[in-house]
């Protein structure tokens, strides 16, 4: 049986957007309520000054309140060509906070490769290839997921991620 629950009162600066808000709240508590879920991608568009951040921060209120762990991240025009930069915001808060055995239990067999890209360990003599890297970090989230069930990922300005970034948000 569904538990059917009253629909929260959005924030205040947050006007006509309730068909948003019941969207969000049934996709979080869709996550909540099936810990074998591999997740779902919940995508905010629309013009600039529309409110995208203003809505990001109601969902983050939203599972939050609904005991969810919640990462979060912003793309940034003058950081495109950064490879990683978004993964490395979402990720590194988690990872620099364990024990670097830990650390590396996470990341598997890829943390040699994917560690530098996430900044908690040094780059190797020779470059890593980036697929490898993302491979390395979609392992390293779904492990992280696991452990911070429910999860939720928040990228405010997504359209300014790096290429790298959007490659691995694509393996989801």
């Amino acid at each position: 049986m569904t538990e059917v629950r009253p629909r929260e009162a959005a924030s205040a600066s947050l006007w006509e957007r309730d068909e948003e808000i019941t969207a969000v709240e049934q996709a979080i508590d869709t996550l909540c309520a099936d810990r074998s879920s591999s997740g779902s991608l919940l995508v905010v568009r629309g013009e600039a000054g529309l409110g995208k951040t203003a809505l990001l921060a109601e969902i983050r209120r939203v599972a939050e309140r609904r005991n969810c762990t919640v990462w979060s991240a912003r793309g940034g025009e003058t950081l495109r060509s950064v490879p990683f930069n978004v993964v490395r915001q979402l990720l590194q808060p988690a990872l620099v906070s364990l024990m670097p055995e830990e650390a590396r239990e996470y990341l598997g067999d890829w943390y040699d490769i994917a560690g530098p890209a996430l900044g908690i360990t040094e780059p190797g003599e020779r470059q890593a290839d980036p697929q490898g890297v993302c491979d390395g970090l979609v392992a390293g989230v779904r492990r992280l997921a696991r452990r911070d069930w429910p999860l939720v990922l928040l990228i405010d300005d997504a359209h300014w991620a790096d290429q790298e970034t959007l490659r691995w948000l694509a393996a989801f």
